[in-house]
């Protein structure tokens, strides 16, 4: 029987490469919850500055009205970049979780790999050790 050598380093070397990509998982979620604060807190000053832009309050004058609404409709459009750049957030978030996966199905496949490479050794050790034993024990008879 040809012995195959378990792949230990290259199964370290996947771990390794999953341990990162989880720490990359990691850091893209922190991300993606930073952009979305960001948009809710869009929204929040959104609906404040349109709540003022319909308020009758009396001694407003024609251009601070329109300053409000303009200001508003720059926060509409803030809001819409800012859900642009969580959807973008999302995907590269989902991305790297697809590649851990991927990584940590790899690191999963050697481990098994190298523990039946072991298993199979250990097997071939006991009966090697085993045929030793059945040779002196007739070499006494």
């Amino acid at each position: 029987m040809r012995q195959r050598k378990p792949l230990t380093s290259l199964q370290r070397l996947a771990e390794f490469g999953a341990d990162a990509a989880s720490r990359d998982v990691g850091q893209r979620l922190r991300s993606l919850h930073a952009e979305e604060e960001r948009l809710r807190q869009i929204e929040a000053y959104l609906q404040q500055y349109e709540r003022l832009s319909t308020d009758a309050t009396p001694g407003l004058t024609v251009a601070m009205i329109t300053g409000r609404r303009q200001f508003a409709s720059r926060l509409r459009e803030a809001a819409l970049r800012q859900r642009q750049l969580v959807a973008e957030e999302q995907a590269r978030y989902q991305q790297q979780v697809d590649r851990w996966r991927s990584a940590r199905a790899q690191a999963l496949a050697l481990q098994r790999y190298n523990e039946r490479i072991r298993e199979r050794l250990g097997e071939h050790r006991e009966r090697l050790e085993q045929r030793l034993l059945d040779e002196v024990a007739q070499r006494r008879r």
